[in-house]
């Protein structure tokens, strides 16, 4: 096979396609790996253009296979639903040499603004993802819930709003959660990641600290790097971020606020902490939620030096 660089995209993903089913079908020696290696190496776009091919050329496999498609719940038809065949080398050629634009249209679709080129995902909860060059991901898609690891780079997410199934983007040991609006995460070494709201609003946490998230909204962005160790570190207060109260105590929410403010809530009176309390409270604003604890309590606020102290 040669193993020149092809001038357009179209010659490209041809070659890329010959050389998946190739590999994936014919006697490949030695000699034939070292020019495929060799072809990859001569243009960075090669080996997208054979990802693409292979992911085809599965995409074709599975048609050919299985047969008309089957209604069902999940994208995803159990192995077991039909037995396996093997397919000609020639079909799969040919399935793969016909398809291999569509699938790039529908799965890997690259758009490239100067040297930074794009990938675009569409998942199959109608959810769109932007991959940065380098950017690369996980994902797993349940009943439940809808889970994105990124392993790499950078993305943006169009959230499909779906209120049952929330969308958590991990990135290291921080986790970002929307069920409908549109964020990017940007990776930050082994356990770090930056968040950035477009629209809507993303709840943001540490490891297992998700009783310390705070919200960010339109506009809002959060760095945070944990680094190592099982303990998530206290959460600096962004300038749009807020914090959620669901039934908590007042000692329990303080907490939070200390953990995010230089000025500390004091509560001076156990039976204060005790009571609980409902609400959306900015993250870098302590004296306002000071202020409604102290209504809801029948508590009185007292400001010292770098104190706010909620008393009877």
């Amino acid at each position: 096979m040669a193993n020149a660089s092809p001038v357009t995209a179209n010659g490209v993903d041809e070659q890329a396609a010959r050389w998946a089913t190739r590999l994936a079908y014919g006697d490949v020696t030695e000699s034939d790996r070292a020019a495929l290696e060799a072809w990859l190496a001569a243009d960075r776009r090669h080996r997208g253009a054979y990802l693409r091919a292979q992911a085809g050329l599965h995409v074709m496999e599975d048609a050919v296979t299985r047969g008309p498609p089957v209604q069902a719940a999940d994208d995803a038809v159990p192995e077991s639903a039909t037995p396996k065949r093997t397919v000609p080398r020639w079909a799969a050629l040919a399935a793969c040499l016909a398809m291999v634009t569509t699938v790039t249209l529908m799965f890997w679709p690259v758009e490239r603004s100067g040297v930074t080129a794009r990938q675009i995902m569409k998942l199959r909860d109608g959810s769109v993802v932007t991959l940065t060059e380098g950017a690369q991901i996980d994902f797993a898609l349940s009943d439940r819930d809808r889970k994105i690891t990124l392993l790499s780079g950078a993305a943006t997410f169009k959230v499909a709003k779906d209120p049952r199934r929330p969308f958590v983007v991990r990135s290291g040991d921080v986790y970002a959660q929307a069920t409908g609006t549109e964020y990017s995460v940007r990776r930050l070494g082994d356990t770090g990641g930056a968040v950035h709201v477009d629209e809507g609003s993303v709840l943001v946490w540490a490891r297992d600290d998700r009783e310390q998230a705070v919200l960010l909204h339109a506009g809002g962005e959060l760095t945070l790097d944990p680094g190592p160790g099982n303990v998530a570190p206290p959460l600096p207060a962004p300038a749009i971020a807020q914090i959620s109260l669901d039934n908590v105590t007042i000692a329990s929410a303080v907490a939070r606020f200390n953990k995010v403010n230089r000025t500390r809530i004091v509560i001076e009176d156990a039976g204060i902490g005790a009571i609980r309390i409902v609400g959306l409270f900015s993250a870098h604003d302590p004296d306002q939620f000071a202020q409604a604890a102290a209504i809801v309590a029948g508590a009185r606020v007292i400001h010292r030096q770098d104190e706010i102290v909620l008393t009877k």
